[in-house]
């Protein structure tokens, strides 16, 4: 007490405060001892473990684990003060007293040489094995994990004796199999743990059943350690988990579970198609995911994979890199709540109903170079202005004039032949002729062809960004993008001939993938009318971009529409955005393949801008000869009249 007190006067005033409330039979002595040694090198830890010597309790009577969690904890966070204090004011003294864990983890240290050439020899570079932390008294012991240069063990094996030297073999082979045939680190994002677990299941079973093609007898040193059954493992997710393992990996093992059996049916078909295809069997866990579920399962707090031999998957993932939002869910689930018709409330109006229309489009993952199918839902509002506050400059019908060359616009699908004269040879009536000068006839001059002037029926859907961007000024001017906008919307919907054209004037913004919502101002099969430009005129800006739902959307509805040439003019001020995504790319990849899938089904899409930064982004979208970007307010109408030029001449 008298050297501890030299070492520091808090430490021993706190242990003589504590002396009435310990046990009598505490070795005091080599109490002070350890207090001392913890205070001279860092006297607030000391202080820590000292004011709670009263609720430690049972690791008093163990002062050699005592003394080992210590010195653990001094090492352990040797450059973090923090740490180091948190750790002796809180964390669990007893985990150094249980005497299997240090037995089993003394065999481990052991035999580590051995496992490392192990390793090596499945042709994979070599990973140093080490223990797991301490875990706290009553947890679990927590699984293998594989890091970049090191391969962690739990300090107890939790399992018989004999058995613990294949179960370090089986690790180390399974580890070996991530190696040579996972993808690792991929982005984890904000997907939901649950998820992970599935996905990782899929995978272990994949990358085990690649390695046993090249190592045929580690099939039944893995098979040693899959004994789930429906009586030992129960109907919760991680007894399915473990009988979804042993189908895989167990030909001959029978299940009765519909959700084991769909996974089972599921793997083997994507595994006689491409055992590499890592998509086709992400796509597989994400189906059992949507199983798990619907059955309303969770994922206990202290899930741990099975068969012990398996690691935590920890490899696979990156868990700081970001994802969208949308991926937190596997599957979209509304809860309904059902009443008795006597239980409604009598005065229930119709006016309290949401009725716009909603409609679901998938959405392009360039990562997993698929389609999440209805991923997105763009919410159509009714034809009435949702919005009171108008401008009156814009409301007010102006008669506009024509864009100069539309009229005498070409149609190129139009060719007139035989002709005195034209832009080039008709080939036919050449021949023609040549035939006649050989047989000494007379030849018909006649031999050139040309474009004709009548134009094609066009139908331009106008696309207008009504994002929160929308609002702000133009730069050196005091004109808002969205008015600029406005006046390009008229400028199109009153120049062009219904007689010929049709135009549709439509906006959008997005909330996150669930809520894109999208504005019709004029149809098709309207006229641009007061009712038409009262709308226009109450659109505000507000919200995100999300382009590519819009485009579907806008597809979709000129899809349905006779015309000779189909155009979306989208009127934009900046990139692809919205709320629950987080990746750069995830946006303009997913408008570029709606723009491709627009094509596909013959509707061109055409992209107008103010943002003098845009030519990297839109120029992917859209490509190389889709866009006009607007270097002023002034500007933009004139472009949108050059954009429509082009646009109906081709």
């Amino acid at each position: 007490l008298e050297v501890l007190r030299a070492v520091d006067r808090e430490t021993h005033a706190l242990l003589h405060q504590m002396m009435p409330a310990l046990d009598r039979e505490l070795d005091l002595a080599a109490l002070a001892d350890l207090l001392a040694l913890i205070a001279a090198e860092v006297p607030e830890a000391a202080r820590a473990l000292a004011a709670r010597l009263d609720a430690l309790g049972a690791a008093l009577a163990d002062l050699l684990a005592l003394r080992q969690w210590a010195l653990h904890g001094l090492q352990r966070h040797r450059n973090d003060a923090a740490a180091r204090l948190h750790y002796f004011a809180t964390h669990d003294a007893l985990v150094f007293a249980d005497r299997l864990a240090a037995a089993d983890s003394t065999h481990l240290l052991a035999r580590r040489e051995g496992l490392q050439h192990y390793l090596v020899g499945f042709g994979v570079p070599p990973r140093f094995i080490e223990l797991h932390e301490p875990h706290a008294v009553g947890v679990p012991p927590p699984a293998i994990s594989i890091g970049e240069q090191t391969m962690q063990f739990p300090r107890r094996a939790a399992i018989e004796p004999a058995r613990i030297e294949a179960l370090y073999r089986a690790a180390v082979a399974h580890a070996a199999a991530h190696l040579r045939f996972s993808r690792l680190q991929r982005l984890a994002g904000n997907r939901q743990p649950m998820l992970l677990a599935v996905m990782g299941l899929v995978e272990d079973a994949r990358v085990e059943r690649l390695m046993v093609q090249d190592f045929p007898g580690l099939h039944s040193l893995w098979g040693g350690f899959h004994g789930a059954t429906r009586d030992s493992a129960g109907f919760d997710l991680a007894g399915l988990a473990a009988r979804l393992a042993r189908a895989l990996h167990d030909p001959a093992y029978e299940d009765s579970n519909p959700w084991v059996k769909q996974g089972r049916h599921m793997f083997e078909d994507a595994a006689t198609t491409n055992l590499h295809d890592i998509p086709a069997f992400d796509s597989l866990a994400r189906q059992l995911a949507i199983g798990i579920e619907k059955m309303r399962l969770s994922l206990p707090r202290h899930y741990r994979v099975q068969p012990a031999y398996r690691d935590d998957n920890g490899v696979l993932w990156n868990m700081n890199a970001a994802l969208p939002e949308d991926e937190r869910r596997s599957v979209a689930r509304e809860d309904y709540e059902l009443r008795p018709p006597q239980q409604l409330p009598p005065d229930s109006r119709r006016t309290d109903v949401d009725t716009r229309r909603r409609t679901r489009h998938p959405e392009w993952d360039h990562r997993l170079q698929a389609l999440r199918e209805d991923w997105t839902t763009v919410i159509e509002t009714s034809a009435a202005p949702r919005r009171c506050a108008a401008s009156a400059a814009i409301a007010t019908p102006r008669p506009h004039p024509r864009i100069r060359g539309l009229d005498r616009t070409p149609d190129r699908a139009l060719r007139l032949r035989r002709q005195a004269e034209g832009d080039e040879l008709d080939l036919n009536a050449a021949v023609d002729s040549a035939v006649s000068q050989r047989a000494r006839l007379a030849p018909d001059c006649r031999i050139f062809r040309r474009h004709g002037r009548r134009r094609r029926a066009t139908a331009i859907l106008l696309l207008m960004d009504l994002s929160v961007s929308t609002g702000r000024f133009v730069p050196g001017s005091f004109t808002t993008v969205l008015d600029v906008e406005k006046r390009a919307a008229t400028l199109v919907a009153q120049s062009l001939d219904a007689t010929i054209d049709r135009i549709a004037v439509h906006g959008f913004a997005s909330n996150g993938r669930h809520e894109v919502h999208y504005d019709c101002v004029k149809g098709f099969d309207e006229a641009f009318a007061a009712a038409q430009q009262a709308r226009l005129a109450a659109l505000e800006a507000g919200l995100s971009t999300r382009m590519g739902a819009a485009l579907r959307h806008a597809t979709e509805a000129l899809a349905g529409v006779a015309a000779d040439h189909k155009v979306i003019l989208m009127l934009t001020d900046g990139e692809p955005s919205d709320v629950d995504v987080v990746e750069d790319d995830y946006l303009v990849e997913d408008a570029r393949h709606a723009v491709t899938s627009a094509a596909q089904r013959g509707i061109r899409s055409f992209c107008l801008t103010l943002d003098r930064h845009a030519d990297a982004y839109v120029r992917r979208i859209f490509g190389s000869r889709n866009y006009l970007i607007a270097d002023h307010a002034g500007a933009f109408a004139g472009h949108t009249g050059q954009a429509l030029v082009r646009l109906v001449a081709q």
